[in-house]
């Protein structure tokens, strides 16, 4: 960096101070990763992580990388933050990469909230790759945001509950339900938009919404499968959906 930033005072039109940090990352990458190859080390042993905290910078150093090198590359937003900033710094710039065909492995860096999980990190790399329709890990559950048409957060709640317990189950089913991260699953909140995106998923759920009578019904691969009512929605929902999984991604029923 220092022998870069000399070499550019003495040029007419030197680059931004930006640049020439861009430079010094690709330029220390590269040298070092050939001269591994140079002391014996197999190409193939080799993948380039640059360190980078800022997302524009992350993306136009992997996108010179790419261009300039044939190492694989390590993708990730370094200290990107905590909570939903660093969640949303990370996407905005993996995706970005991801999109053009850039990187071969990622991370998620986020800074834990107290006492929190750093499995978050991992779950945020699945579901960006997930929902880029890059690679499936686990089903996802379509729901609605809510708003004046939904009554309570019954649909929030049985949309929270189906996930984590997809997600505790999931160890479980890779083994015995191969194929099952594909599924799709709706929960919705009302009759304007539920039935609609009920239809377009594997397994979908309506509850009723602001005024609407005291049931929900259940699509299944598109069609009305049956109309729950009653204190045990969730359960007799959650009931179903083992059902599907066990009847169509059993391996021992093909």
């Amino acid at each position: 960096m220092a022998r870069l930033m000399d070499e550019n005072a003495k040029i007419k039109k030197p680059k931004s101070s930006r640049e020439i940090m861009h430079d010094a990352l690709i330029l220390s990458a590269k040298s070092s990763a050939n001269r591994a190859v140079e002391l014996g080390l197999k190409e193939e042993k080799i993948i380039i992580s640059c360190k980078v905290s800022e997302v524009q910078d992350l993306i136009q150093v992997y996108d010179r990388l790419a261009r300039e090198c044939k190492f694989p590359l390590h993708l990730g937003l370094t200290e990107a933050g905590i909570g939903s900033k660093g969640i949303v710094a990370s996407c905005a710039s993996l995706a970005v990469l991801l999109q053009r065909g850039i990187g071969d492995t990622i991370r998620i860096s986020l800074t834990p909230e107290p006492g929190g999980d750093r499995a978050q990190e991992v779950i945020v790399a699945q579901e960006l790759l997930q929902t880029m329709g890059i690679r499936s890990f686990t089903p996802l559950v379509t729901a609605c945001p809510g708003c004046g048409r939904t009554t309570s957060t019954v649909f929030q709640s049985l949309a929270s509950e189906i996930q984590t317990y997809i997600r505790e189950e999931m160890p479980k089913w890779r083994k015995t339900y191969p194929g099952v991260e594909e599924m799709t699953l709706a929960v919705m909140g009302c009759v304007v938009n539920g039935p609609g995106e009920s239809k377009f998923v594997d397994v979908g759920i309506s509850l009723p919404g602001t005024g609407e009578a005291p049931s929900a019904p259940v699509y299944v691969e598109g069609k009305k499968y049956c109309t729950l009512k009653g204190k045990n929605i969730a359960g007799e929902f959650k009931q179903i959906l083992i059902d599907y999984v066990h009847d169509r991604f059993n391996k021992n029923n093909n």
